[in-house]
């Protein structure tokens, strides 16, 4: 097995920035499962990025130190070489990706490690049937839901057959079915192909039992503190929403249907948004969340009625249509249009819909609710993932269109970051009367802020907490 080690090691993104890791020493024992714990911005992905050799490569600078596989700097490696001994999933799966659909973009992966044609066959058919994934082989990528391109995106990375796997917040929009199954998939990696794992999460949930070390990243002292695995919690049954009685809202779909291909994921759909009041859409990876999202925000076709203040949403310029319904996506970075973070709260509050009500006096607040305000110097593509998700939802908060859906806006949130974000987002729709609909696979310290709760399943969408107006 290989030995990793990180020895006196002292890290900064610039010569003259102050140093993320200082004199950090760190060496996982093989074929442990390790997970990592810490605020948003506290320096895991960037740890991961340092063990699989992509720092200082592409950014940052070792200032001491030196980050070693049995005794040879890792940055040293070529890539392909790299790829034997360490494989890393990254928060966001779609950057993972070159091809078009699942079994090419596997083939690809494997091909730069300039296996056979036999053995990358044979290590794509192993790989699709340990996580249950057969059934993608030909499908496109982009026509797979966040949480299946995640699956996938672990699949390229176990397929290359590297000893040590580093995983960055990897279930963020796996549902909870499926987080349980990769977790007993990649237990079940490190015990019987004695894989070194480390994995970085916000969420401990389903843990307990399965982790062999866990570390907090310290980002005031700059280090790793050890804790005992027997802190983590057990897991817990999901809350139930408690709902509300319903207001009514501008906007209602009627026998709204949804088709990806021949496949049909939702069947004469109806209900009306509430104004001043916010919603949890759930339901599995692939039901069809954000491909309705997509439908109401006019970037995919549909059939039925969708209406805005009882006028069919066709009868508006996309222009228009954008004024009235916005969407928060998976992906934080295809949101942002400015460099720095603060030009983009910046260019928010220049076209806010409500300026009286987002003055700078507030923004100042929020950012400092969100500990943002020491980053909004900061490249927005740079910030840790935590850090962009809580940037791009203040600067949608500041835009302040009626109605607002959200996919996935609390992926990679630690837990104090998560109630931040909530409690801003509740204040905020219930200040303005916005609309206001969620799809989150998280449900722990989330449905207690929640007003009513739609699950997408078998193609029917129901309200299952809440009172109908």
């Amino acid at each position: 097995m290989d030995h990793f080690a990180v020895t006196n090691l002292t890290f900064a993104y610039a010569e003259d920035a102050p140093p993320i890791f200082q004199e950090l020493t760190f060496a996982p024992e093989p074929g442990t499962f390790n997970l990592l714990t810490g605020p948003s911005g506290s320096g895991k992905s960037t740890l991961l990025k340092l063990l699989a050799g992509l720092y200082p490569q592409y950014g940052g600078v070792i200032q001491s130190g030196e980050v070693t596989v049995n005794d040879t700097e890792i940055s040293t490696l070529q890539p392909f070489q790299r790829a034997a001994h360490v494989a890393m999933l990254f928060q966001n799966p779609s950057r993972q990706f070159a091809m078009r659909t699942v079994l090419e973009q596997l083939q690809f992966a494997l091909a730069n490690l300039q296996l056979s044609p036999p053995e990358i066959d044979r290590r794509i058919q192993t790989v699709l049937t340990d996580l249950h994934l057969t059934q993608f082989t030909h499908r496109a990528l982009e026509t797979l839901s966040g949480g299946e391109q995640q699956r996938v995106a672990l699949a390229s990375v176990l397929a290359l057959g590297s000893s040590l796997i580093l995983l960055d917040e990897p279930f963020a929009n796996v549902d909870a079915a499926g987080r349980t199954q990769l977790l007993a998939d990649l237990k079940t990696l490190q015990r019987t192909q004695h894989k070194t794992i480390i994995l970085a999460d916000h969420d401990l949930s389903g843990y307990a039992g399965l982790v062999d070390q866990l570390y907090h990243v310290d980002g005031t002292q700059r280090t790793l503190l050890q804790e005992s695995p027997a802190a983590l919690p057990a897991t817990t049954p999901a809350t139930p929403v408690q709902g509300q009685p319903l207001t009514t809202g501008p906007l209602a779909w009627h026998d709204l249907s949804l088709t990806v291909g021949d496949r049909p994921l939702i069947t004469a759909a109806q209900f009306t948004l509430p104004a001043g009041q916010l919603g949890l859409l759930s339901g599995d990876n692939g039901a069809g969340k954000s491909t309705l999202f997509a439908a109401l925000t006019r970037q995919r076709r549909y059939a039925g009625d969708v209406r805005y203040q009882d006028r069919p949403a066709k009868q508006y310029k996309l222009k228009q249509w954008a004024l009235q319904v916005a969407e928060v996506y998976q992906n934080s970075p295809d949101q942002f249009i400015r460099i720095q973070a603060s030009d983009e709260l910046a260019l928010s509050a220049q076209h806010s819909l409500h300026p009286t009500y987002w003055t700078a006096e507030r923004i100042a607040q929020a950012a400092a609710r969100l500990n943002l305000a020491a980053v909004l110097d900061h490249v927005s593509y740079a910030l840790s993932g935590g850090q962009q998700k809580k940037l791009q939802v203040l600067s949608m908060l500041i835009m302040g269109q009626p109605v607002l859906l959200l996919d996935e806006p609390f992926a990679g949130l630690d837990q104090a970051s998560l109630q931040a974000v909530l409690t801003l987002l509740q204040q905020t729709v219930h200040d303005l009367q916005l609309s206001a609909l969620v799809v989150s696979h998280q449900r722990q310290g989330v449905v207690s802020f929640m007003d009513y709760e739609l699950r997408l399943a078998d193609q029917q969408l129901q309200l299952i907490a809440g009172e109908a107006a």
